[in-house]
């Protein structure tokens, strides 16, 4: 069973009845109809999906994927961020830490170089403090450049660079200018004096030096940190990755494998014959489309499967007939049934009379027809003078056959002819609406017409075969075999009616005489002439035969001795005025019969009684002089 398109509204539309329904009951209810709901929704949402193309599908279902790509890639590249940024912060501390311990021994040189050169006055001292000085300088110089990394840094180095300054200004610079004025001891007191502020310098710039270092030893920590919680995320969003993609696949896999699955087990039951499929429901994706295709073929074999059964089922019901007129009532209820036409007429080709002749048809004829229901001359069907099918498929528009017989006024006809082993036999003509022969239905129709013209054909030559087994092919009367099983059945009607059968005998008087001496073809045509002429004088209720040569015998039903001698001499004075065939322009000689007549059953109770009575009363004509007819009597017998 297909499952049926049903839109995501309307199945919302319903489960929402549902729904209300159970929110009717009691309260203890309402977390069933929660749940319940949540499987409607999630089976809407399933559909709605289905619904999508296949593309669209992956689509939807990749997003939430790539969104964990993304957040993956960004948690990268932020805690790469952060780890580089806390990096170069630390890098900055220890170089500031650095450059803190440069402060520390430049200070500490320049105040060595200050008190050397106080103490003895060399110039040594001198150079010294001022290389000291101006790697300060440097340093001041270094701290300046990374202040704009480390903003909190500024403050701090501009007060020890003041405090170098002042200290240099007020204790330094004083201290050499004595000394260069010969004011040593000047000098010496003074320099004592300015040691505690030295002493603070230094202070502050150890401290400035570890705070530094404890910044730089915090962002080594910071980025260790950032580092194993962004290794802890990054597993996190890789196992979510992982888990949407196995999700993915999944979803993927079930929203392909089932159709396909589906379609395949559907076409395995369609090629055992079990049309009763399930298939994927008809959405307006890819497998929508194959689901569609598929139940179009499905239908399409169905159909053809019914109809090669029911043409099947016409074979073997037309092949069971035994005439002609039982294969015509079979094609009438055949076509009605199928086809559904307002008219169907069978014709049958009479080749001798160049005519078909109307045998069948499934509504009565017009009365304008009705008494000579024939298309003189055989060309005059289109159908058969082409031995194709003819078509109209509106009869006000298209031009219609020559024949005209019995057209339609509106509507459709086919005209189709039987043909068997390249012969046309006939034609059968069938009515429909306008427009109704589509070729679908030609190509059915002319399944049943080759049928049928088959089955015609072997009945014609059944029946021919049996007229050839029956019939003398000289005379085209009966031969001896078929007269004496008709015989014997008349003989037996006439035993249970009581009534008389009558047997003549006839033969040709000196009938050797004319095939001696005009030849056997003569004499061929004079006993063709014989049968038409016995034939002639009789009613066509009697028999008659050929037993052999010139010898003829005639049954008469229902006839006594009286009568028989009436017929027999009907036939003898028929016989004598018969028009001779001529040889050499020159008309043969009359020629006469002698005959010999018994009744049944006083002359016998058998067949072979009969004839034996009958053939002696014909030896009594010959014997009396020929040309004559004589009734079998029992003096006869004891005569002879």
């Amino acid at each position: 069973m297909v499952p049926s398109k049903l839109p995501c509204s309307d199945l919302t539309d319903v489960h929402h009845g549902d729904g209300f329904k159970v929110l009717g009951h009691s309260g203890s209810n309402a977390g069933a109809a929660g749940t319940s709901n949540r499987r409607i929704l999630k089976q809407t949402m399933a559909i709605s999906i289905q619904q999508l193309k296949i593309r669209d599908q992956v689509l939807i279902l990749v997003l939430p994927l790539l969104f964990a790509l993304v957040g993956i890639i960004a948690l990268f590249f932020y805690n790469y961020w952060q780890v580089g940024r806390i990096t170069v912060s630390a890098q900055n501390r220890e170089l500031a830490a650095m450059r803190a311990d440069s402060l520390l021994q430049g200070t500490s040189q320049m105040s060595e170089g200050v008190r050397g050169y106080v103490l003895t006055g060399r110039q040594l001292f001198l150079d010294d403090y001022n290389s000291a000085l101006a790697s300060v300088f440097q340093d001041f110089v270094v701290l300046r450049e990374i202040e704009s990394d480390v903003p909190l840094m500024a403050p701090r180095v501009e007060n020890i660079r003041k405090s170098v300054e002042d200290w240099k200004k007020t204790w330094a610079d004083p201290l050499i200018e004595k000394v260069k004025a010969g004011r040593s001891s000047e000098a010496t007191v003074a320099m004592l004096q300015g040691s505690e502020e030295f002493v603070g310098i230094q202070t502050t710039i150890r401290q400035f030096r570890g705070a530094n270092q404890a910044a730089a030893a915090e962002n080594r920590d910071q980025s260790q940190r950032i580092v194993h919680s962004g290794l802890i995320s990054g597993a996190v969003l890789v196992g979510v990755f992982a888990l949407l993609l196995a999700v993915l696949v999944h979803v993927i896999s079930r929203n392909i494998s089932n159709p396909v699955l589906q379609l395949t087990q559907a076409s395995d039951r369609l090629r055992q014959g079990d049309f009763d499929l399930m298939l994927p429901p008809e959405t307006d994706n890819e497998f929508g489309v194959l689901t569609r295709s598929f139940l179009h073929m499905s239908q399409s074999l169905r159909r053809d499967r019914e109809e090669l059964a029911a043409i099947k089922r016409f074979s073997e019901s037309v092949t069971e007939c035994t005439s002609e007129s039982e294969v015509y009532d079979q094609i009438l209820h055949a076509f009605r049934d199928r086809f559904n036409p307002a008219q169907v007429i069978i014709f049958k080709l009479r080749p001798e009379e160049d005519f078909l002749e109307v045998v069948a048809s499934l509504h009565p004829l017009p009365t304008d027809v009705h008494d000579w229901p024939v298309i003189e001359g055989k060309n005059s069907c289109k159908a058969v003078r082409m031995g194709r099918p003819f078509r109209v498929n509106d009869v006000t528009v298209e031009p219609l056959c020559p024949g005209r017989f019995a057209l339609p006024e509106d509507g459709s006809y086919y005209c189709g002819p039987l043909i068997a082993g390249g012969i046309i036999i006939g034609a059968i003509r069938l009515q429909g609406i306008k427009g109704f022969w589509t070729p679908e239905r030609e190509s059915l129709l002319e399944s049943y017409l080759s049928t049928t013209a088959s089955v015609l054909s072997n009945l014609q030559l059944l029946q021919t075969m049996r007229e050839q087994a029956n019939i003398d092919p000289l005379t085209g009367l009966y031969n001896r075999r078929f007269c004496k099983d008709y015989a014997r059945k008349l003989m037996a009607m006439a035993r249970r009616k009581d009534t008389s059968l009558g047997f003549l005998i006839l033969d040709l008087d000196h009938f050797k005489n004319i095939n001696d001496v005009y030849g056997h073809e003569i004499g061929d045509r004079v006993l063709k002439l014989f049968a038409k002429t016995i034939t002639q004088s009789m009613r066509e209720t009697n028999l008659t035969a050929r037993l052999g040569g010139e010898e003829f015998v005639v049954i008469l039903p229902d006839t006594g001795a009286k009568a028989c001698q009436v017929v027999a001499e009907r036939i003898r004075n028929a016989v004598a005025l018969m028009n001779m065939p001529q040889v050499n322009e020159k008309p043969l000689p009359s020629i006469t019969v002698s005959l010999g007549i018994a009744v049944y059953p006083e002359h016998g109770s058998t067949l072979e009684e009969m004839l034996q009575a009958s053939d002696r009363a014909l030896y009594e004509s010959k014997r009396a002089g020929r040309n004559r007819a004589t009734l079998y009597v029992a003096e006869i017998e004891r005569r002879g």
